[in-house]
C-alpha cells in the first residue's frame, strides 16, 4: 500500500473542514464604533461591510452588517447574530437617516425612508469611503468616523 495514495483525499477533507459549515468561511468577531463629527454616536445607522471580491460575497451569501447602538458601538452579523465577518478585504458604507415624524408605519430602528444624515460619499457601496481587512489574529475593533 502506498502512503501517498490517500494524500489528495485527506487534503480535500482538511480544506472542507477549514471552511466551516456548509463550505462557508468562518466568521471572526468584528466590532467597533461609528462616530459623527468625532464625538456623536451615529445611533440607528446601518453599517455594511461590502466584500471587495464579488466571488467572495457569493461564497459567504451576503454582506456583514450591523445597526449602530446608542453608544455608537456595533457588532457585525454575517451568518448568525453578532458572529462577525469572514476574513477578507471590505469596503464600508454607512446609511444614517432621521426617522420621519409619521414613523408609525415602521417598526425597525433604521429605515430606508427619512432624511439622510451623511454625505453621499459614506453611503455609496460602489465607492466605499474606507476599506478594512478582517484577519484572524489581527485587530478587528474599528473606529469609523463620518461627518
Amino acid at each position: 500500500m502506498q502512503p501517498l495514495r490517500w494524500l489528495p483525499a485527506l487534503l480535500l477533507v482538511a480544506v472542507l473542514l477549514g471552511c466551516g459549515a456548509g463550505g462557508k468561511p468562518p466568521a471572526i468577531p468584528v466590532k467597533g464604533k461609528v462616530l459623527f463629527r468625532k464625538d456623536t454616536p451615529a445611533a440607528g445607522a446601518m453599517i455594511v461591510f461590502h466584500p471587495v471580491s464579488d466571488d467572495y460575497e457569493r461564497l459567504i451569501g451576503g454582506k456583514p452588517f450591523a445597526v449602530v447602538q446608542q453608544d455608537g458601538s456595533f457588532t457585525l452579523t454575517t451568518y448568525q447574530e453578532n458572529d462577525g465577518a469572514p476574513e477578507g478585504e471590505y469596503g464600508i458604507s454607512v446609511d444614517w437617516r432621521v426617522k420621519p415624524k409619521n414613523f408609525l408605519v415602521f417598526d425597525s430602528e433604521s429605515s430606508s425612508s427619512g432624511k439622510q444624515m451623511l454625505k453621499e460619499k459614506y453611503t455609496d457601496p460602489r465607492k466605499p469611503f474606507m476599506k478594512v481587512t478582517v484577519k484572524k489574529g489581527e485587530a478587528t475593533d474599528f473606529l469609523i468616523e463620518v461627518d
